[in-house]
C-alpha cells in the first residue's frame, strides 16, 4: 500500500461561523409549535429508536479515575470492528472537526447531498472543495480524471440513504491509492450492513470513521471511533488532548460492543421497522410526486421545498418532528427516522394518513 503524507500544520481559520441545524432539537420545536418537549415524538435524527440499555451499574472506577484509553473497550472494538488500528474518539464529529484542521491546505471531493458537518469543516478550513452528487455522479471517473487530494464517501449516505458496495469501495481506495490520495468513509450508518464496511482493511489513504450513537441508540455518551494507520491516529489524539473520552462513556461503549446477542437481534429489527415504515409512507405519499429512498435507520422523501415544508409542519402540528433538508433545484428531502412501539407507530399512520 502506499504512504500518505501527514502536514504537522494545522490549519488556523477563526472566523466565527453559526453552527449548522441538526434535527432533535425539541427545545426549538416546542418554542416554535407551543407542544411541550415531552409530548413530541422525535424523528429526525435518524437514530435507533431503542437503543442499547446498560445492564448493570457503572462501576465506580470510571467515575473516580482519570479516563485513560481502557483496554477492556479496545478488546471490545477490536473484536467488533475487525481492526486493531483504532482510536477511541468523543464522538465522530470530533474527528469530522479535526482531520480538515490537521491536513494541509487541499482540494477535497464532498458529497451533496450528505452529513453537512463535512463540507463545512473543510470549507472553514480554506481547503478547496468540489461536491459531488452520489445519486447521479460516476464517483470512479471523478476521482481518476480530477485527482482530488480527498475524497469523503458516507456510506449509507445521510440523508440520502445510497449505499456503495464493499467491491465498489476498493476500485475507490484503490484509484485514491494509486496517487497516494485519502479516501475517508463515514461509516456511522453501516452497522446493520457490516458487509458493505471497509473497517477491517488495511490502507494508508484510508480513514475510517465510526459512531456508536446510530446503531447502538447512544448519542449521547459521545463515543466513536477513527480506524486508521498509526500516523494518523497519532495526529488526531495530539489534537484531541489527554481524557477525551469520559470513563463512564468508555464501560458504557465496551459492554454494549460485546452484546453479540443484543446486535443480531437489532439488526433485525431495525431492517423490518424500515422496511414497514418506507412502504406506508411511499403508500400514504402515493398521490404526490417524490422519490423514496430508505436506509435501516430512515426514510427519505425528496419534494418541492413547498410541498416538503406543508408536510413537515403539519407533523410539527401533531407533535412529530420530521428533519426537512433543501437541496439543488428548487426541492428538498423529508427525512422520517423510525419509530418503535405500537403507540408510537399508530400516531404517525394517523398523522400521515390525515395530510
Amino acid at each position: 500500500m502506499v504512504s500518505y503524507h501527514i502536514s504537522n500544520h494545522i490549519n488556523n481559520h477563526s472566523d466565527a461561523k453559526p453552527m449548522l441545524n441538526h434535527g432533535g432539537n425539541l427545545t426549538k420545536a416546542s418554542a416554535e409549535f407551543g407542544i411541550p418537549e415531552d409530548q413530541w415524538l422525535d424523528l429526525s435524527t435518524g437514530l435507533n429508536p431503542a437503543s442499547w440499555v446498560p445492564k448493570e451499574t457503572i462501576p465506580s472506577k470510571y467515575l473516580a479515575q482519570l479516563p485513560y484509553p481502557d483496554n477492556t473497550l479496545l478488546s471490545a472494538a477490536t473484536d467488533y470492528y475487525g481492526t486493531p488500528q483504532l482510536l477511541p474518539v468523543p464522538g465522530s464529529q470530533a474527528a469530522i472537526q479535526l482531520i480538515p484542521q490537521i491536513q494541509k491546505s487541499c482540494s477535497a471531493l464532498m458529497p451533496v447531498p450528505g452529513y453537512e458537518e463535512h463540507i463545512y469543516h473543510w470549507q472553514k478550513n480554506g481547503h478547496q472543495v468540489r461536491p459531488y452528487n452520489p445519486q447521479k455522479d460516476e464517483l470512479l471517473e471523478i476521482i481518476q480524471r480530477d485527482q482530488p487530494d480527498v475524497v469523503l464517501v458516507i456510506n449509507p449516505n445521510n440523508p440520502t440513504g445510497c449505499l456503495y458496495t464493499k467491491s465498489e469501495l476498493l476500485t475507490l481506495l484503490e484509484a485514491v491509492e494509486r496517487y497516494m490520495g485519502l479516501l475517508i468513509i463515514d461509516e456511522a450508518f453501516i452497522d446493520t450492513r457490516p458487509e458493505h464496511s471497509l473497517s477491517s482493511v488495511n490502507s494508508n489513504s484510508l480513514i475510517i470513521l465510526r459512531s456508536l450513537g446510530k446503531f447502538f441508540g447512544l448519542p449521547g455518551i459521545r463515543v466513536g471511533f477513527v480506524i486508521a494507520n498509526q500516523r494518523w491516529r497519532d495526529a488526531i489524539e495530539s489534537a484531541l488532548g489527554p481524557w477525551a473520552v469520559s470513563g463512564p462513556s468508555q464501560w458504557i461503549a465496551s459492554q454494549c460492543l460485546s452484546d453479540i446477542a443484543w446486535q443480531h437481534e437489532t439488526k433485525k429489527s431495525l431492517q423490518t421497522l424500515s422496511n414497514q415504515q418506507a412502504a406506508f409512507l411511499s403508500e400514504v405519499f402515493d398521490h404526490i410526486s417524490l422519490k423514496i429512498e430508505s436506509s435501516d435507520y430512515f426514510t427519505t422523501l425528496q419534494l418541492p421545498i413547498e410541498t416538503a415544508k406543508a408536510i413537515q409542519n403539519h407533523f410539527a402540528r401533531n407533535g412529530i418532528l420530521v428533519r426537512k433538508i433543501d437541496i439543488e433545484e428548487g426541492e428538498s428531502l423529508l427525512r422520517f427516522g423510525l419509530c418503535a412501539g405500537e403507540k408510537s407507530i399508530l400516531l404517525l399512520q394517523q398523522v400521515a394518513s390525515s395530510y
